[in-house]
């Protein structure tokens, strides 16, 4: 697999997926569960977008803990509310993709 996406690419891409997984449970009338589930986890995925001097192993952990966490969160949600967890499943995919698509060096 080739990994094409530069760090400030992902970090990009990091912070839309985050600032789209905060507005999507007002836009799509979530119940309280899963809009604080999905607006806590794209703000922590927004947060990871925008740390641009972490060490970029902390990064790829931080990132893969991330999506664990969602995935976790997810299953937990999806009980009361089907939608939120299908969009935290969904942006956990994302993120393990946008993961997987990244060139992890800094170029000096």
């Amino acid at each position: 697999m080739l990994r094409r996406l530069s760090l400030p690419a992902h970090g990009a891409l990091e912070l839309l997926l985050g600032l789209t997984l905060i507005a999507a449970p007002f836009v799509l009338g979530l119940a309280p569960a899963g809009l604080l589930a999905c607006a806590a986890a794209g703000a922590l995925l927004a947060g990871l977008g925008l740390s641009a001097e972490m060490p970029v192993s902390a990064h790829m952990t931080a990132d893969t803990a991330v999506a664990m966490a969602m995935l976790a969160g997810a299953v937990g949600v999806s009980a009361t509310d089907s939608v939120a967890g299908g969009l935290l499943a969904a942006a956990a995919a994302c993120e393990l993709a946008l993961g997987a698509c990244t060139r992890w060096t800094r170029r000096v």
